[in-house]
């Protein structure tokens, strides 16, 4: 009994700070899109807009299944799926990430942020060998879900347009915000 409760505030405890990051990098973003438009974007799109839209898709598959919206076959496509779509994107901004933080310990030589980008280092392998150990597992689900005969086309277009549009909507905010407080000059 306290093993499965522990279990799921652990996961609701992970999905509350990967929500916060999504927000948190969405706003940073929109500070940096003031000075480097391409950048602020690629950082928006990989940091905060992809992350959120995956953990909304994970929230309302998880609480349809729960509900007994959506067949067992739906609901483990889109769990599959979204491993193997956001994974890999979530593996991409680790790179970007660990990549910039570099190159600002190596502009400011500060010791802070060559430990941060340690730990983005860190992270980032533990993220790619997850992803790499994984993928052919969810490969198989996400074609074993489809062969399925209770599997719904309609259910996960549904799911995943909602997911996305939630994402959008909520870090696009927090992207206009950071832009709106940007330091620099910036005209809407």
């Amino acid at each position: 009994m306290y093993r499965r409760m522990l279990g799921l505030i652990f996961a609701i405890l992970i999905v509350v700070i990967d929500v916060v990051i999504s927000l948190w990098n969405s706003y940073n973003s929109g500070q940096i899109y003031a000075t480097n438009k391409a950048l602020g974007s690629i950082f928006y799109t990989l940091g905060g807009f992809f992350p959120m839209s995956y953990m909304v898709t994970l929230l309302i598959t998880f609480i349809a299944g729960y509900l007994g919206y959506i067949s067992l076959s739906t609901f483990q496509f889109l769990f599959s799926f979204s491993f193997l779509f956001f994974g890999l994107t979530i593996v991409i901004w680790g790179v970007i990430a660990t990549v910039t933080t570099g190159m600002a310990a190596l502009k400011t030589r500060d010791w802070k942020a060559g430990l941060l980008t340690v730990f983005n280092a860190v992270v980032t392998v533990l993220d790619a060998w997850e992803y790499i150990s994984g993928f052919y597992s969810a490969w198989k689900e996400v074609r074993r879900s489809i062969d399925s005969s209770d599997f719904s086309v309609l259910d996960v277009l549904a799911i995943l347009a909602l997911a996305v549009g939630i994402g959008f909507v909520v870090t696009y905010v927090a992207f206009r915000e950071g832009l709106r407080n940007s330091r620099v000059a910036y005209r809407y």
